[in-house]
C-alpha cells in the first residue's frame, strides 16, 4: 500500500514539476533577453512561421521577428504545397503565423501586429510608416529589371527551399507570368496558365538569356537611389519604423543577382539590416 502511495505522489509530483517547466519556457518566451541563443535549445511555445525564403511578404514577418529577437520555428512550404496552408488557414497563402495554443493567422500585417501589440513579445519597436514617394518611386522604376531578372534565377536556385522539386519549380513558372518578348504583353494569371509548357518556359529562357541586358539597365536605376536613404540603421530620418520593413524586404531579393552595382548607401544599409533582423542577404548563392 504504502508503494503504490508512493507511486501516486511522484507522479503527482512529476506532473507538477512538468506543469511548472511549461510555465517557466512561457515565462523565457516573454522574455526574449533570457534566451541565450547558440548556448540553449529554442524555448517551447516558440512561435512558428510557414512561408517562402523569396516571398517579400514572408520577409516582413521574420525581420520583425528577428528585430525584436523572438525565437521562432521556421517552415519552409514548398512551392507546390496547397495541403499545409489550407489545412491550417483554409486556403493556399503564405506567410502564416501559428503559436502553440492559440490559432494559425496569416497575412503579414496582421502577423507583424501581433507581435507589436502582445506584450509578451516585448514593446513596441517599429515607428510608424511615413510618405517615402520618393522611394516608392525608385522601386517602381526597379521593379520590371528585377521581377525579369528575378523569377528565371528563382527557379534555377538550388538552394531556395520552396523550389526543392521540379514540381515545385513547374509550378511557380505556370502561376507567374512574364512579358512575351516579342510585344511586352503580359497575359493574366489564367490566361498564362493555359499556354503548353513549353513555351512558358521558353519565355522564361529568354529573360535569363538576356540578363546581360537587364542588369546594365538595372544597374543605372539603381545609381539612382543614391542620396533616398537616411542611414545605415533606417531608411528614414525617424529612425526604425514600418518604412525599413517594407523597403528592405522588397529589396533583399535583389541579392540574389549577380553583378548588381550597388550605390554605396544601399549596401551599407542591406548589410546592416541583415545584420540587425538576422534575414541574411542572398549574396552567397547568387547567380
Amino acid at each position: 500500500m504504502q508503494s503504490l502511495q508512493f507511486c501516486a505522489m511522484a507522479r503527482l509530483f512529476l506532473a507538477a514539476l512538468l506543469c511548472t517547466q511549461g510555465a517557466v519556457s512561457g515565462a523565457l518566451l516573454s522574455r526574449n533577453a533570457a534566451f541565450q541563443p547558440g548556448l540553449e535549445n529554442m524555448p517551447s511555445g516558440s512561435p512558428r512561421l510557414y512561408g517562402y525564403e523569396h516571398s517579400h511578404y514572408t520577409l516582413r514577418c521574420r525581420m520583425v521577428l528577428g528585430l525584436k529577437r523572438i525565437p521562432y520555428r521556421m517552415i519552409w512550404v514548398a512551392e507546390d504545397d496547397a495541403e499545409t496552408p489550407t489545412n491550417l488557414v483554409g486556403k493556399k497563402i503564405t506567410p502564416i503565423m501559428e503559436i502553440p495554443g492559440e490559432g494559425a493567422m496569416c497575412e503579414s500585417l496582421d502577423i507583424i501586429e501581433r507581435l507589436e501589440g502582445d506584450g509578451k513579445f516585448g514593446p513596441r519597436l517599429l515607428k510608424q510608416k511615413t510618405d517615402r514617394s520618393d522611394i516608392d518611386a525608385w522601386i517602381k522604376k526597379l521593379s520590371i529589371p528585377m521581377r525579369n531578372l528575378g523569377r528565371p534565377r528563382y527557379i534555377r536556385s538550388s538552394v531556395l527551399p520552396e523550389f526543392h522539386s521540379s514540381s515545385a519549380r513547374q509550378r511557380f513558372v505556370t502561376t507567374h507570368p512574364l512579358p512575351f518578348p516579342d510585344s511586352g504583353k503580359t497575359l493574366s494569371k489564367a490566361d498564362w496558365a493555359q499556354l503548353a509548357p513549353e513555351e512558358r518556359v521558353r519565355v522564361y529562357d529568354h529573360y535569363w538569356d538576356k540578363s546581360a541586358e537587364l542588369l546594365e539597365e538595372m544597374n543605372e536605376v539603381l545609381q539612382q537611389g543614391e542620396g533616398l536613404i537616411d542611414s545605415a540603421d533606417a531608411v528614414s530620418p525617424h529612425g526604425l519604423s514600418f518604412d525599413d520593413v517594407f523597403f528592405y524586404s522588397r529589396m533583399r531579393g535583389i541579392s540574389l543577382i549577380k553583378g548588381l552595382k550597388m550605390p554605396p548607401s544601399l549596401d551599407a544599409y542591406l548589410n546592416k539590416m541583415a545584420e540587425k533582423s538576422d534575414v541574411p542577404l542572398l549574396n552567397q548563392m547568387a547567380l
